[in-house]
């Protein structure tokens, strides 16, 4: 497994799962897990906390695998990954095997390399719109209050006009 994971020319994913503490079998079956990834990956189980603290000397602590779950390491994994490309699932206390599988699923689909590429495209895409839309909400803001101040301004020049201006009267209201 480690040979695996350290290899620079590994074009699959390799699996990683564990057991629940409760029972001394792989968190997923192996079989169902092999029906999302498809016959290419190598499933590996590390059913002892001797070979998960020695998978974890070798990875690091942000790519091990604690009990209870499974994880994907993808190709080209070392220390500068992102650990949200190499996803890890947990069982969780209230889960059913089906939830967990769907769960392991979802991000097994999501975390592949092509689709970790567009969704990082489209997160720069969306920061940039956001950015775009703060500085215009800020513009709009100045607006407003250049044009509220041009507002009082005209409204304060039109009074004074008003008082400064000599009334007219008709030529028959003269004395």
């Amino acid at each position: 497994m480690g040979a695996d994971l350290r290899s620079n020319d590994r074009a699959q994913p390799v699996i990683g799962l564990t057991r629940l503490a409760e029972i001394n079998e792989p968190v997923l079956p192996p079989r169902r897990v092999r029906a999302i990834v498809g016959a290419g990956p190598r499933i590996y189980y590390v059913p002892g906390e001797y070979l998960r603290r020695r998978l974890q000397g070798m990875l690091g602590k942000r790519f091990a695998l604690p009990p209870g779950g499974a994880r994907v390491w993808w190709p080209s994994l070392s220390t500068c990954s992102d650990p949200a490309g190499h996803p890890f699932v947990l069982a969780l206390d209230s889960e059913s095997q089906a939830d967990m599988l769907a769960e392991f699923a979802r991000q097994f689909d999501l975390s592949r390399p092509l689709v970790r590429r567009e969704i990082e495209v489209i997160e720069d895409v969306r920061r940039l719109a956001e950015d775009e839309l703060s500085k215009a909400r800020e513009q709009n803001r100045s607006m407003e209050i250049a044009l509220s101040v041009a507002l009082t301004r005209a409204r304060q020049a039109e009074r004074a006009l008003e008082t400064a201006r000599p009334r007219y009267t008709s030529p028959e209201q003269s004395p």
